[in-house]
């Protein structure tokens, strides 16, 4: 590939209708921020992660909160009709924090992304080199994640996480057991 890659989101939906996933034992759903809870109905709503002693105590911050549907509400034909005002999540995207095995933080991107399998099709053998100014605001996004997930592991006692699939609270650890 000639140059960097100019990102551009094909607003194509892919992403928006496979939004829960089963991963590290646990069911998981959109993220969202404390701010961004509104954009969806209350009874899609679920806590995600939190840090405190124990989820029913006082004292116990919720960081983020998770959307329970699997696919996006805001979704129609042609388009988010969400976009100016999508979930912080949605504005990383393709990018996304990971946890390496060394608890580190690191940014990956998707290759389920339609956009990227476009770039990687037309040049398989080139890296995936992005033109910073193109993904200024989705790595800007998916920093801020980032840090939200350093938080949790910085609390490894501490850090919660509410299992869509169980209804339950879980430890944060033990989804980072191999």
């Amino acid at each position: 590939m000639s140059g960097a890659v100019r990102y551009k989101c094909l607003n194509c939906g892919e992403c928006c209708n496979r939004l829960l996933i089963d991963r590290q034992g646990v069911r998981k759903g959109l993220t969202l921020l404390p701010g961004e809870t509104e954009l969806f109905r209350e009874d899609r709503i679920r806590p995600g992660y939190g840090i405190g002693v124990d989820p029913g105590e006082a004292g116990f911050e919720m960081i983020t909160y998770q959307m329970s549907e699997n696919a996006c509400p805001h979704r129609q034909r042609g388009g988010c009709c969400a976009w100016s005002y999508r979930p912080a999540i949605c504005r990383a995207y393709p990018f996304m924090p990971v946890i390496t095995q060394g608890r580190t933080v690191l940014r990956v991107y998707d290759l389920a992304c339609t956009a990227l399998k476009g770039y990687i099709r037309r040049c398989p053998n080139d890296a995936l080199n992005f033109d910073p100014e193109s993904v200024r605001d989705e790595v800007a996004y998916c920093d801020e994640l980032s840090r939200i997930t350093q938080r949790l592991l910085d609390n490894p006692g501490r850090a919660w996480f509410y299992d869509l699939r169980t209804e339950g609270w879980v430890r944060f650890e033990s989804m980072l057991e191999p």
